[in-house]
């Protein structure tokens, strides 16, 4: 039997779910590079201006944007030479001044979800080790708690509220910069902890899902995927909580995730409906729109990214759902 397309199983999905208009195979592979490539420069735009207007690391704007500009140009996507480079800089730097205090556990003003996130985004960057690398993993191996997990110190969801989050992104930060003796230990007491604690929000399922999945339990993770499929609503989204609509970062990150470690085929309805929804809800701009619902601990200032008060979960929405659309 011959394999279907990429665009042909778009095609597809836009028939499971009754939209109004039909798309044949070409249309359906041409939408969805035009999705990703319309969201690209706005990514890259909005990077830069953070790294010009603010000298504080974020995950928002350096490791996640680090994470689907690297990825689109693994895929083939035009991606401006310096836009990746650019935030690996910055985020070493900021580091780098740091290292004195990072092996006390001290100056990471994030805690481990900062250190885990800045980790994670050097890594999908193609960053070597160095000392500064190794300073934050020093940091990790302090900071971590006797029960396994590493820990949320805000909780400004749904981004920066989840110890799931905190823990698999330091199990990342481990497998790639750590000491192959020092790390074993510590990322089996995580793998413990993720395996015995209950996920409740879908970032907690999420990233519950990656640090299995990066941790190599193979087992749990099939667990850990079916349940967050299993928080696919009928409109086809994913939200963040059980009381809130459908959105973009929730769908995004989930859609990723699930084909990251496996636990959805791309050929499976759930998978092609999830896509379709993402599809239909992307901005004219490229972008997707998220409203916030987290206080704000800095002082406003425009990133040059769209949506206003809404644009540092906006763009945090817009790459994970730049990576699920990702071939």
């Amino acid at each position: 039997m011959k394999k279907k397309t990429a665009a042909e199983w778009i095609l597809a999905a836009a028939i499971l779910v009754g939209v109004t208009h039909t798309l044949d195979a070409r249309d359906g592979e041409a939408a969805m590079h035009k999705a990703v490539q319309l969201a690209i420069p706005l990514i890259e735009k909005s990077a830069a201006t953070y790294v010009d207007k603010r000298e504080c690391f974020s995950c928002h704007h350096q490791a996640l944007t680090s994470m689907v500009l690297s990825r689109a140009r693994l895929a083939g996507f035009k991606v401006v030479d310096d836009s990746i480079s650019m935030q690996v800089r910055f985020t070493l730097e900021y580091f780098k001044d740091r290292m004195d205090r990072l092996p006390g556990g001290k100056g990471v003003p994030g805690g481990p979800y900062s250190a885990g996130y800045a980790l994670t985004g050097l890594a999908e960057a193609g960053a070597p080790g160095n000392e500064t690398t190794g300073a934050l993993v020093k940091y990790l191996l302090k900071m971590q708690q006797k029960d396994g997990s590493w820990r949320i110190r805000t909780h400004r969801p749904p981004l920066e509220d989840s110890h799931f989050t905190a823990t698999a992104l330091a199990i990342r930060g481990l497998d790639k910069f750590g000491d192959a003796g020092k790390k074993d230990g510590p990322v089996k007491r995580a793998l413990e902890w993720l395996e015995k604690t209950k996920a409740k929000s879908t970032e907690d399922h999420v990233f519950r899902t990656l640090g299995l999945h990066w941790g190599g339990s193979d087992k749990a993770v099939t667990e850990a995927a079916a349940a967050l499929l299993k928080l696919q609503r009928k409109d086809h989204g994913w939200a963040q909580v059980p009381d809130m609509a459908s959105d973009a970062y929730a769908t995004g990150q989930a859609l990723a995730v699930l084909r990251e470690c496996g636990g959805l085929k791309t050929d499976s309805p759930q998978y092609l409906r999830g896509i379709q929804w993402l599809m239909d809800h992307q901005k004219p701009d490229g972008s997707w729109h998220v409203k916030t619902h987290s206080k704000p601990i800095q002082k406003f200032f425009e990133s040059d990214f769209p949506h206003g008060r809404d644009q540092f979960i906006s763009i945090s929405a817009t790459c994970w759902a730049g990576m699920a659309l990702l071939p």
